[in-house]
């Protein structure tokens, strides 16, 4: 048996409490920033679907609110709004402008499909365009959701506001 056995055991010891405290410090902010994007993903992930669900009852009495303000116009015109499921709606009028539009939340955005034009309805598969939108959860944990493109991305904090943009986007020239 060698005499120096304890001591290389001792250091070995030593070493290892020194490579544990450098892992707990390069590594401590990474854990931390890691575990944030999990919180945050894991509030996207429960409050994303009721936001979907307001956005989609602001947008249906938007469109029905804009419908009873043009009855009885010349551009008055079918504006059919259909629920295709709890994460998808689609969007359709056939004149002045007509527009057919294709939204789905898709955990961790939701997707803005469409065509439009200013008079009769045209190709609906032509010219098609698509606005992504991103869920974001800010320090405080409040949730909103942004344009994910763009020089100055719009931020809508309320289902309401995005449903108001959206409108905009399919009703004006």
């Amino acid at each position: 048996m060698r005499s120096d056995a304890g001591v290389v055991t001792g250091m070995g010891k030593e070493w290892v409490a020194n490579l544990s405290e450098d892992i707990k410090q390069k590594g401590h902010e990474a854990a931390e920033d890691y575990g944030r994007s999990q919180h945050q993903a894991e509030i996207i992930t429960t409050q994303g679907r009721p936001f979907f669900t307001a956005f989609v009852i602001s947008l249906e009495e938007d469109i029905n609110e804009i419908k009873r303000q043009l009855q009885g116009d010349v551009t008055a015109s079918d504006t059919i709004f259909q629920t295709i499921n709890p994460t998808e709606v689609k969007l359709t009028r056939s004149r002045f402008p007509w527009f057919d539009a294709r939204i789905t939340h898709q955990d961790p955005i939701i997707v803005l499909d469409y065509a439009k034009g200013l008079g009769v309805a045209g190709d609906p598969g032509l010219d098609r365009k698509t606005c992504h939108f991103a869920f974001h959860v800010a320090n405080d944990d409040a949730l909103s959701i942004q344009e994910s493109f763009g020089e100055k991305p719009q931020q809508f904090r309320q289902p309401e506001e995005l449903a108001r943009h959206i409108v905009e986007l399919l009703f004006r020239p």
